[in-house]
């Protein structure tokens, strides 16, 4: 019965199709990415497909330039999940890591993992001993600990950083667990209280966050169509907006500082975008201004009332007086 339910609740997510957040870089600045039916290759502004027919959210590159990434499909008749890791290696080859076996009876795999290979995740949706209390962690080894402790019911996604910490998502607000697993309120109200991308209706919706060299944390504000920026100081301010009907997912700096942002359109179409960077005004900050420039007036008209009255007073005044 719990497994009905868990299929239930899962299965309409997973048959929508929506798009993942898999976008990575390798050391000699070659960006992969997922439209999570086969995976891209971009060298040089030049792209590729490097590996078919694949069904993955995620991708992780290792030290060696190694792209790992799954294939997740649903079988109808079994009413079951079943997936594998599969590594594309940079000479051209694909490899099989682990083999095809039903999805969400075991913790199998994860693709949230540092430059280290620690693997992190939530055993949100086992079917069996299933925990939302803790992130666990995963070594190359084998060896499994608990990484961090607290309520993460509610979490989609887990970004590792190539310092050991990781950040996450929760009620429209940045956590980050330290190396230690202490966990941090980064930013709170990331997006918007009214979404401007109508497909997310009216759901917050942040997906992936990511880091530049300098610590400045990045996050891609799906339901704004946004990325923001928040500075080592806690500023935060748009940097990038998406047009149209697309929305970012995820983002990656490439070898020359420049940052390519993995978007979705309202039909889960995926594509990548060579972002401006430059600060943009933000619709919060035209809105002050307006309500200022109103208030003004307001303040304006009434002093201006108050002299016409008390000078025709003072007019009247007079007259009587004479």
């Amino acid at each position: 019965m719990k497994k009905l339910l868990f299929l239930i609740i899962l299965f309409p997510l997973f048959s929508q199709g929506h798009p993942g957040v898999g976008i990575v870089k390798d050391s000699k600045g070659n960006i992969y990415y997922t439209d999570a039916k086969q995976v891209w290759k971009i060298t040089k502004g030049n792209k590729t497909v490097v590996v078919t027919n694949v069904h993955t959210h995620e991708l992780y590159v290792d030290q060696n330039d190694n792209v790992y990434g799954e294939d997740v499909h649903y079988n109808d008749k079994a009413n079951k999940f079943y997936h594998y890791l599969w590594v594309y290696r940079p000479n051209g080859q694909i490899d099989t890591v682990i083999g095809m076996k039903e999805a969400y009876i075991f913790q199998d795999f994860s693709l949230a993992r540092d430059k280290k290979g620690n693997q992190y995740y939530i055993k949100r949706f086992l079917v069996r001993n299933k925990d939302t209390n803790h992130i666990y962690k995963l070594s190359p080894e084998g060896k499994e600990t608990i990484f961090a402790t607290g309520n993460f019911k509610d979490i989609s996604w887990l970004h590792p950083q190539d310092d050991g910490s990781l950040f996450y998502v929760s009620n429209n607000a940045i956590y980050k667990v330290d190396t230690l697993g202490n966990i941090r309120l980064v930013k709170e109200h990331v997006g918007n209280i009214k979404p401007s991308f109508k497909f997310s209706g009216n759901s917050i919706t942040i997906w992936g966050v990511w880091q530049d060299n300098a610590k400045n944390i990045y996050a891609a504000v799906f339901s704004d169509q946004t990325v923001k920026k928040i500075d080592v100081a806690g500023n935060m301010t748009d940097i990038y907006k998406s047009k149209g009907n697309w929305t970012p997912l995820h983002g990656v700096f490439d070898n020359d500082n420049k940052l390519w942002v993995l978007e979705s359109s309202d039909k889960n179409d995926v594509r990548v975008t060579l972002a401006d960077t430059t600060p943009i005004t933000t619709q919060k900050t035209n809105s002050n201004l307006m309500i200022y420039i109103i208030v003004s007036c307001i303040v304006v008209g009434i002093v201006m009332l108050y002299l016409k009255f008390k000078y025709f007073n003072s007019i009247k005044l007079s007259r009587l007086k004479s």
